[in-house]
């Protein structure tokens, strides 16, 4: 399915190749360049978030307060925003 698919404490001390695994299945399967946003202290202080690919997602600083959302096919970035259509027009 071309689903977009979210990764809620995707890294931690003990667990770190998980994340990579996963990115790595992914690129079998997604476009390298399918948009992924990382966010980070969501809905907290210091909420942040940086707008990528999936091809570049590891650059990033993910732990254990991130969460990962990669997009699907029809994903695309506007104004700094992933957006995702449902079907009709915005």
């Amino acid at each position: 399915g071309d689903f977009v698919i979210s990764f809620y404490n995707p890294k931690s001390f003990s667990r770190t190749t998980q994340i990579v695994e996963a990115r790595d299945i992914m690129l079998r399967h997604k476009s390298k360049d399918t948009p992924v946003a990382i966010i980070r202290n969501a809905k907290r202080d210091g909420e942040e978030y940086d707008i990528t690919t999936l091809e570049n997602m590891l650059d990033y600083e993910i732990n254990m307060f991130t969460v990962v959302i990669v997009g699907n096919s029809k994903t695309y970035v506007k104004k700094g925003k992933m957006i995702t259509p449902r079907g009709y027009k915005l």
